[in-house]
């Protein structure tokens, strides 16, 4: 790669994070480097306004409140060190910067409709539905608190991504409504559990909905970890299992099916198992997509697709993107009401992206299937829901 590239680049970012109109920028790096994890912001201390950087290397976060030549010389020696993207929200535009494994820098500027304020206070309280500033007893046992109330650093993110995901879920529809019985969620790929523990506590303590919630993972380890947090919460309505997601038997068929971040086919597997119970909500942020993206790496793409297909992370995006859509479309074929949104900020993961299905009656559904049939020949690829779904709409979307 020209080196000339990576310097434009470099320089694109110096003058992207001394900029007066910066909101916040996030830059992350990868490899063997200590710190992980660079976030700015402006901040007024005593009257001046300062930049504020923050480096969390895992474990702790370090803060310095720079201006002038102090604060491009730390600028551009956080520059030197290589990094892997680098999110910029700044007051008119929004600017990502991201490195492919070979090195080949990507930026790519969106203009805003409005342009943001800027927020200088230098310690923010945010209006949030699991609010900080007081001691939780709820936050402190899944371990996102300290005893005075603080939400820790290296769980900052998580307590971010959990308030998003539970107002997303409780703006869908009214839960209450959903069923005469507790609401059966079952949460496929829970890990660490912080936003199953989260998402039962806040329908059933804040929000008075009386709901059981199943996580399921395949790793023992963290399943013996999330039931003792249970038992320890004394709850008699949250458990989780070991199980990989296809042989999991839920006790009821669900009315809720969550998967956030489950890799490549799992995400699928999930999918199935809520088209399966016909689940009355499902909650999808896919990860990875190699199923498809060896497909198009295998095959032989239309003339007007060439030119998309000759570089690998074009190609890698189109996958992702493609896949989406024909599981968004699956969907709609099985009689969801289906949108595709921001999860989160880019600034957090590039796997931002949420499938958010709720079940309604659908009228055009042979319009729909034509479509899909469309979009699979266009691009010589099917995906592996297809091959998971239910013998009477697997035929009907079959084109071999």
């Amino acid at each position: 790669m020209p080196e000339t590239e990576v310097a434009t680049t470099v320089q694109v970012a110096f003058e992207k994070l001394i900029a007066a109109d910066l909101v916040q920028a996030v830059l992350k790096r990868g490899g063997a480097n200590s710190v992980e994890r660079i976030t700015l912001r402006p901040v007024e201390i005593k009257g001046r306004k300062l930049i504020q950087i923050s480096s969390f290397d895992g474990r702790k976060t370090f803060v310095k409140n720079l201006i002038g030549p102090e604060l491009e010389s730390e600028v551009r020696e956080l520059l030197s060190v290589p990094f892997r993207s680098l999110f910029v929200n700044a007051a008119s535009d929004e600017t990502q910067i991201q490195f492919s494994k070979k090195g080949k820098p990507l930026v790519v500027v969106k203009k805003r409709s409005q342009v943001v304020e800027l927020d200088l206070a230098h310690d923010r309280t945010i209006n949030r539905l699991l609010p900080e500033g007081e001691p939780d007893p709820f936050l402190q046992t899944i371990g996102m608190m300290t005893a005075d109330g603080r939400i820790k650093a290296d769980r900052r993110r998580k307590f971010q991504q959990i308030n998003e995901f539970i107002k997303l879920v409780t703006d869908t529809t009214d839960l209450k409504s959903l069923s005469i019985e507790p609401l059966l969620i079952v949460d496929f790929g829970c890990g660490n559990a912080y936003l199953t523990f989260a998402l039962h506590y806040y329908l059933n303590e804040k929000l008075g909905v009386p709901c059981e919630l199943i996580g399921v993972d395949q790793n023992q380890e963290l399943i013996d970890r999330d039931n003792a947090k249970a038992a320890e919460l004394k709850s008699e309505t949250i458990r989780f299992v070991n199980a990989s997601i296809n042989a999991f038997q839920p006790p009821r068929p669900p009315d809720m099916i969550v998967a956030l971040h489950a890799c490549d086919t799992a995400t699928d597997a999930a999918l199935a198992q809520a088209i399966h119970a016909q689940a009355k909500l499902i909650f999808s942020a896919p990860c990875c997509h190699h199923h498809l993206q060896v497909q198009l790496a295998k095959g032989k793409p239309a003339t007007e697709h060439a030119a998309i297909m000759r570089d690998g992370i074009l190609r890698e995006r189109l996958g992702d993107i493609i896949t989406d859509t024909l599981r968004a479309m699956i969907l709609r074929i099985c009689g969801y009401k289906v949108e595709v949104i921001e999860f989160t900020s880019p600034e957090h993961t590039a796997k931002n992206l949420l499938i958010r299905a709720h079940k309604v009656s659908v009228d055009n559904v042979a319009t729909l299937i034509e479509e899909y049939k469309a979009l699979k020949a266009t691009f010589g690829v099917t995906p592996y829901l297809e091959s998971l779904l239910p013998e009477e709409i697997a035929n009907q979307i079959r084109t071999d």
